[in-house]
């Protein structure tokens, strides 16, 4: 088996320290470190690495957050001699928190002597995009995602002029934008041909997963291998309404009771529709586009679990 470790080569985040750990852990192994040179700069790597060493099992060693994972998922695709280890060292870590958390992913002994099991994906495909995207947690859209979008604005382009320096442009976008003009989105939502919705939606969550957003457990029942999407809908509300509910949809309550408001389902295909270029979350990477289709794929990869 070859182990290759991926870690963040960005010049303000790399940690000549973690390496030299690595180097340590994995002395005695068939292995090698690749440095990301750049946003999904692992994606074709990973391609390219995986199809020259196709007669090896390569175990694959995310070491970051949320957004290492998915990219590191989507070069793994196809390849079935690839194995998704995860060093959590992200800032939300969402997704292995259905496997109890960050710490269980922080040691390499573990995920060296661990096996791996086939999970499902979902599959992305739509106008406004030149290829599949594959997500291992949650795509969503809707209130949270104009919250991304703009947010990722702001960061780039700077905040309005006139606005306090120093100011979140995340905590500005949910105030200014979101709150303003998120809760309405002209966005039907089919689940296995189901029309899920008549009017507006406030947001939806596609789930591989079961946390968005760093505290949000937006999908409580889902499985990652079970060959199904886990589906949820939350209509436009009021801002009483969105206040009432916000506490228990954060500890993912949400669908213990049924509710006006809330529509769930688990299906193995979703179709989204909606005004030219509306903002879509896939593992926290923006996207803009239209008409939608997401698809399970069942044991899409192979992830290792650390008992």
């Amino acid at each position: 088996m070859k182990h290759l470790i991926v870690i963040n080569g960005n010049a303000g985040s790399y940690d000549p320290a973690f390496e030299t750990k690595i180097n340590e852990v994995f002395a005695g192994l068939d292995f090698e470190i690749y440095k990301t040179t750049g946003p999904k700069s692992v994606i074709p790597f990973l391609k390219e690495y995986l199809k020259k060493n196709a007669k090896d099992t390569v175990r694959v060693y995310a070491c970051g957050g949320d957004g290492t994972i998915h990219e590191a998922a989507n070069g793994m695709v196809g390849f079935k001699n690839a194995e998704l280890a995860i060093y959590a060292s992200g800032t939300g870590n969402d997704f292995v928190k259905i496997y109890g958390g960050k710490e269980k992913f922080q040691d390499f002994k573990a995920l060296i002597e661990a096996k791996a099991q086939p999970v499902d994906l979902s599959k992305i495909e739509g106008e406004g995009l030149q290829e599949p995207l594959y997500s291992i947690n949650v795509i969503n859209f809707g209130f949270d995602a104009i919250v991304g979008a703009k947010g990722n604005y702001y960061k780039e382009h700077g905040l309005p002029a006139g606005v306090k320096e120093g100011t979140n442009p995340y905590d500005y976008a949910l105030k200014h934008d979101a709150m303003k003009h998120g809760r309405f989105n002209d966005i039907e939502v089919y689940a296995d041909d189901e029309k899920l919705n008549e009017k507006q939606i406030l947001l939806a969550t596609l789930a591989q997963g079961q946390y968005v957003g760093g505290q949000f457990r937006c999908a409580p029942k889902s499985k990652n291998n079970d060959g199904l999407i886990d589906v949820c809908v939350l209509k436009t509300m009021t801002f009483l309404g969105l206040g009432m509910i916000i506490g228990t949809y954060t500890k993912g309550g949400h669908l213990d009771k049924p509710r006006k408001k809330i529509v769930y389902r688990q299906a193995k295909q979703i179709k989204m529709n909606g005004p030219a270029d509306f903002d879509v979350c896939v593992d926290g990477e923006m996207i803009k586009g239209n008409n939608f289709t997401v698809e399970v794929v069942p044991g899409a990869i192979s992830l290792v679990i650390p008992e």
